[in-house]
């Protein structure tokens, strides 16, 4: 008997207030999404995109928690996922297969930092991390961790908050993460393995998925990754490198236009999207 292959693709895109159902649209369709997971998306129109998917037969459901928080998510309705946990910042949700839980989906929007310094950014990722930790023992106890988080940390991926053992423990090295934790002071740290390295510095018009010409420590960075993947072990085999992108444009919208990104029209990041394969 041949064995099942679970693929799942999801996408994160913060849509920056606005109702940008059209593009969405356009993106669920030409990338073949099963999942679509959305920051600052208090004034996005769901209705009107689950209604126009189903006129076109795709069957899509609103997986929601709290409709103060400005985390969405969308799956298509074969997809088992459902709300587990929520705080301000971030949004958890079980996927699952056979009765068990697959996979622990967690969407983040962190603290900015037009509003916060980094030392805040960097507290704030150390709590969240420590509360994810906590989670995932719930539900996995002694075994694997099997959790993707997904969304817009607002830092890059060298900063503390990600990379720090305090923080989301996040390496930028398949091999270290393959090891599963690493100890600091003594203590046993459980790592994450960061794949948006790789999209960093490439030879393409677009190198992360927020641009800045004006940084006011006088950085000459312009591109910044503060949207990012971070993958338990259990997923970097699985993880599809040919499908991972920043998604400059659709058929019908450039979001990249004149080399910037068009904020005024779309918003002041770009979408990211990826796969996991699995059996």
């Amino acid at each position: 008997m041949k064995k099942e292959v679970r693929i799942i693709k999801i996408l994160f895109w913060n849509i920056y207030n606005k109702n940008l159902i059209s593009p969405l649209i356009d993106l669920i369709k030409e990338n073949q999404l099963d999942i679509v997971s959305l920051a600052e998306a208090e004034n996005l129109d769901i209705t009107a995109i689950l209604n126009n998917l189903k006129l076109s037969g795709n069957e899509w459901n609103n997986i929601q928690i709290s409709p103060q928080n400005d985390i969405r998510v969308l799956a298509k309705k074969e997809i088992k996922i459902i709300p587990y946990k929520e705080d301000g910042h971030y949004s958890i949700y079980k996927i699952k297969k056979y009765d068990k839980v697959d996979c622990l989906l967690v969407v983040v929007h962190l603290l900015s930092k037009m509003t916060k310094s980094n030392e805040a950014q960097y507290n704030r990722a150390n709590d969240i991390a420590r509360e994810l930790n906590k989670y995932e023992q719930e539900i996995f106890q002694n075994n694997e961790k099997q959790t993707i988080i997904v969304g817009d940390f607002n830092m890059q991926p060298y900063e503390a908050g990600i990379c720090s053992g305090y923080g989301f423990n996040a390496t930028m090295s398949a091999g270290h993460a393959a090891k599963k934790t690493r100890k600091i002071d003594g203590r046993t740290t459980y790592l994450y393995f960061n794949p948006i390295w790789a999209l960093m510095g490439a030879n393409k018009l677009v190198q992360g998925s927020y641009y800045n010409s004006g940084d006011k420590d006088d950085h000459a960075i312009y591109w910044y990754s503060f949207d990012s993947v971070l993958l338990r072990p259990c997923y970097i085999d699985k993880f599809n490198w040919d499908y991972f992108e920043i998604i400059e444009k659709t058929e019908n919208h450039n979001f990249v236009p004149n080399a910037t990104i068009d904020k005024e029209k779309y918003s002041d990041h770009l979408p990211i999207k990826f796969e996991i394969l699995g059996g």
